[in-house]
């Protein structure tokens, strides 16, 4: 705990320094501002993170995702890390999914006869969503690139509502 409020000090830290840097007219010389945190500030630093502000892999297991480590997808990890989404929380909806499989299809599962596909299971009704994405047409959702791009675009806009947590 105390190496992650350092971590946070430190970024608010670099933060007001950052500001304080960029309102400096560019065309005098630079002066060292010196800011001192007193325990009042560091305290109040740290009540203003919020989990949005936290890396994705860092943020909290939000509800509904189980901790059973083996209801998750470790291999594909690194993907929704580099697709800047939740780690934890897409871990386990790929295993819920489709078992961790890329290729997973739900065919007339829905009750509006809707498909999902690949490995977090995008719906087929996200069609020009996926053409306007991947260029591709719906079973592009096979390929993990295009479904993580997608998948991202859905998490951007709406959260972990579209998955049902």
């Amino acid at each position: 705990m105390l190496d992650r409020s350092l971590v946070i000090v430190g970024l608010v830290f670099t933060s007001i320094t950052s500001l304080l840097v960029g309102l400096a007219p560019s065309n005098q010389q630079s002066e060292v501002a010196t800011i001192q945190l007193t325990p009042f500030v560091q305290s109040v630093a740290l009540e203003v993170v919020n989990a949005k502000e936290l890396a994705p892999e860092e943020a909290p297991t939000p509800k509904g995702v189980p901790k059973d480590p083996t209801k998750r997808c470790p291999q594909w990890e690194a993907k929704f890390r580099e697709y800047g989404l939740p780690v934890v929380a897409f871990s386990y909806i790929s295993w819920r999914e489709s078992r961790c499989n890329e290729r997973a299809w739900n065919r007339f599962k829905n009750a509006d006869h809707s498909t999902d596909l690949g490995l977090v299971q995008i719906n087929s009704s996200w069609r020009t969503v996926t053409r306007n994405i991947c260029g591709t047409g719906i079973k592009g959702l096979f390929n993990v690139d295009c479904n993580l791009s997608v998948a991202k675009y859905l998490y951007d806009n709406g959260g972990l509502r579209h998955w049902s947590l």
